[in-house]
């Protein structure tokens, strides 16, 4: 047979080549166990609280389930975020309701003081988050330290009376590079109690922080002092000011990832048997904003 035929028998006897399209690979999930405290000292005494819980990650969509009790100023025990907003649960009584990124941030921080009885005023903002080598190991992986100085003054104005509030912020965070275990639950801005220019300012240079936050600790120490316009000098002495010390804790643990499986979306969703209603449902107190 010449050669040239031979050739083409070949190439016509050869298996076709396998031209069905694959399946796009699913996304990996992670789980890892998140603990968030805040521990506060003021003169009236010591308190302590804290949310912790299971954290699930598929695609940038996550959900926080706690283990027990709620998140603060609302009947929500679970979180689902992602791009487009959050949606608070209520496991207890299968409620959901949509909110923004500061609906979550403010159940943390609560809401500034109601404007028709003390104007706030925050003046002297200085935020500084910067790099600082390299952090602790965490599960055998390297981390990133980032260092955090803030200070910022409130003055608040009411009838007969002004209150300054001036506060220091400083601590540390350490990241690790997992872009499959990042979403929008890895804000820092829910940490720090601010308002205000502080606030915004704050919330700016924290989400510089590169990668999965896994170890924070920020000490805030503020100092009150009040003063009474107009009273004559020497009528009465002013009173001493006060101070108040919280030390922010954030803590990863148990940080597992595995292959995508059939069904992992359900992980990061909203149940389905879950009834939609209003924020106002499950957070408590007025609007949030």
């Amino acid at each position: 047979m010449p050669v040239g035929f031979a050739f083409l028998a070949a190439a016509v006897l050869a298996a076709p080549a396998d031209v069905t399209p694959k399946a796009e690979a699913l996304p990996p999930l992670v789980t890892y166990e998140l603990l968030e405290s805040t521990r506060n000292v003021t003169p009236a005494g010591e308190r302590t609280v804290s949310a912790g819980g299971t954290v699930a990650v598929r695609g940038g969509r996550a959900r926080w389930d706690l283990t027990h009790g709620t998140f603060p100023r609302s009947s929500a025990s679970s979180v689902v975020a992602d791009a487009d907003g959050v949606t608070l649960l209520d496991r207890e009584e299968k409620l959901a309701a949509g909110a923004t990124p500061a609906d979550f941030i403010a159940l943390f921080q609560g809401n500034p003081s109601d404007p028709g009885a003390a104007a706030p005023a925050v003046r002297d903002v200085s935020v500084a988050f910067r790099p600082d080598g390299a952090g602790r190991a965490f599960q055998d992986r390297p981390t990133s330290r980032f260092r955090l100085v803030a200070a910022w003054s409130v003055v608040l104005s009411a009838p007969g009376r002004i209150t300054r509030v001036k506060t220091e912020a400083t601590g540390i965070v350490e990241a690790v590079d997992i872009p499959e275990a990042q979403s929008s639950l890895d804000s820092l801005a829910r940490l720090v109690p601010a308002r205000g220019a502080a606030r915004e300012t704050l919330e700016a240079e924290l989400a510089k922080a590169t990668g999965l936050p896994v170890f924070v600790e920020i000490i805030v120490t503020s100092m009150s002092s009040a003063e009474a316009p107009g009273m004559p000098a020497g009528t009465e002495p002013p009173p001493k000011p006060v101070t108040a010390r919280s030390t922010v804790t954030r803590r990863v643990r148990n940080l597992a990832t595995r292959p995508g499986a059939k069904g992992d979306e359900a992980l990061v969703a909203v149940p389905d048997d879950f009834r939609t209603r209003g924020l106002d449902r499950i957070v408590r107190g007025r609007e949030l904003r």
